[in-house]
């Protein structure tokens, strides 16, 4: 998008203690993403690294930093401002050797820095200074992730190398190992060799099945062909069993068979729910005044979705909010069926005309509850009054257009509203802003979740498509509200595929 959207800022006094609890939070932002691993340690590490150093080593310590993690078309952009001593890291040679770890500003903490992120830039004042971070966003469509588990460096690079280009691969060398990364990390499929030190697969099957959480497929790898091997690995349900040495076309048609089928049970199992869930999030918004029309539609990718909108009126205000739970699957239907619920309840218990309080309340609940918190949702909220004012506010979500009419022409412009706020329930207590914009007779206010941008899988792919579905948005805005949103749909398809790979709402608001 040509503007960044902001999914956390945070201000905390400078201190170690500050540091633990923003990480926190920009780790569980970072799982929600569905990033690679090697991009989310190296801001964390980057981050650590800075914070440290502003907390440890300058003769005159900041009295508070603030956090900001932004994604913009092509990067993602961490920003840490402070208050304290400047010091310019991007006038420090880089360095390519980091074999010293050390945290000192004039030892190897900025080495690492410069090695781990793809650009830095350094901005001081007399009031402050900011450190900004950037990563080029790599093509996104995900690849399912492995973990493979082989106590053999040489048959554990051989898998590797044979898989690396369809696969996101993690290799462990034991169970032991495996068991304490999937205490904090998710794979689609795990390999595993039978015979390892400290713990085999069998024994790493039977822990996993025990905790009563294990739903991951399972293939074994073995160069044990006796029956009692065979029937214990069958007793324990797993989906496939390759004999060593294995081939690369051997070992790549048994992992997307396996995939294959996992995903056909899954979504059967899901379906008749899913329908259920589907229904009750289809957009049903009412309006109770004659000043607003507005045009709805939605498309997903076929595996659940998490967009929604929803609506609470009364006599003078009508207030909207749109939302999008992170990720494309099943489960993010169901978490954005439990918000749903949870947000209606919150509608009617807080003002309409103010969308901030709306926010900081539903931030405060998700962070409390144990279910909600388990995901994250980005969210825009608007009120409508019964003259041509409107007041938003925003949760990192995409910022709204504003289509205007220029007279006597009548030819329209595009302008984007500036409204962001950090993702909800991150941190207690959290407060938002409110952006009032007025709207004129026949201008339009356009409301949208990140697929109607993203469903590309290229920089390149996503630019082509925001730039066609913004030349719609300008190029209908005399046509009636309706046939607009629809021209603007045909484009998305025509260019995003049907089904996308990301899920797409448009909302159109008009001033009558």
């Amino acid at each position: 998008m040509t503007d960044a959207i902001l999914l956390f800022e945070n201000t905390q006094p400078t201190s170690l203690e500050s540091i633990r609890v923003l990480r926190q939070s920009l780790s569980k932002i970072l799982d929600q993403l569905d990033l690679q691993q090697t991009f989310k340690h190296q801001c964390l590490l980057c981050f650590s690294e800075w914070c440290t150093n502003l907390v440890l080593h300058p003769d005159k310590q900041s009295l508070h930093f603030t956090v900001t993690l932004k994604k913009t078309k092509t990067h993602w952009q961490l920003s840490v401002k402070d208050d304290g001593e400047p010091w310019d890291p991007t006038l420090k040679e880089k360095q390519n050797d980091i074999g010293d770890f050390s945290l000192k500003c004039n030892g190897r903490g900025i080495d690492i820095i410069q090695n781990q992120t793809d650009d830095i830039s350094y901005h001081s004042t007399k009031k402050e200074n900011v450190f900004t971070m950037r990563w080029t966003r790599e093509g996104e469509q995900r690849r399912p992730h492995l973990l493979i588990v082989e106590d053999d460096v040489i048959q554990s690079t051989l898998y590797q190398a044979y898989l690396r280009e369809q696969f996101h691969v993690v290799i462990k060398a034991n169970g032991e190992d495996a068991l304490n990364f999937l205490k904090n990390e998710t794979v689609d499929l795990i390999i595993s060799d039978i015979q390892m030190p400290k713990m085999g697969g069998l024994e790493l099957r039977q822990r996993l099945e025990s905790e009563n959480t294990f739903s991951i497929p399972f293939i074994f790898l073995s160069r044990l062909q006796d029956n009692n091997t065979l029937m214990d690995a069958a007793d324990l349900g797993i989906d496939d069993y390759l004999e060593k040495p294995i081939k690369k076309e051997t070992l790549i048609r048994s992992i997307l068979r396996v995939l294959a089928r996992f995903n056909q049970v899954y979504r059967s199992l899901s379906q008749q729910v899913n329908q259920k869930i589907t229904h009750t999030l289809l957009p049903q918004v009412t309006l109770n005044s004659s000043d607003w029309k507005l045009a709805i539609r939605q498309r997903n990718t076929g595996h659940g979705g998490g967009d929604f909108v929803l609506s609470m009126s009364d006599e003078n205000t009508t207030q909207l909010l749109l939302a999008d739970v992170m990720g494309h699957d099943e489960s993010a239907k169901f978490f954005a069926y439990a918000y749903a619920g949870y947000i209606r309840g919150l509608m009617q218990s807080t003002k309409r005309s103010q969308p901030a309080q709306l926010l900081s309340v539903l931030s405060d609940n998700a962070f409390n509850d144990q279910l909600l918190s388990q995901t994250m949702l980005t969210s825009c909220c608007v009120s409508l009054t019964s003259e041509s004012s409107v007041k938003l506010s925003s949760a990192g979500h995409p910022a709204p257009l504003h289509i205007k009419k220029s007279k006597p022409t009548s030819q329209a412009s595009l302008t984007t509203i500036s409204t962001e706020g950090t993702l909800l329930g991150l941190l207690p207590h959290t407060q938002y802003k409110e952006t009032e914009v007025t709207l004129q007779k026949g201008e339009r206010l356009v409301l949208f979740t990140d697929g109607l941008f993203e469903s590309g899988n290229s920089i390149s792919e996503r630019e082509t498509l925001e730039k066609a579905i913004k030349e719609q948005l300008i190029n209908t805005i005399n046509l009636p509200l309706e046939t607009a949103i629809e021209t603007v749909m045909q484009t998305f398809d025509s260019l995003a595929g049907t089904p996308p790979n990301d899920d797409a709402l448009l909302l159109i608001i008009e001033k009558q």
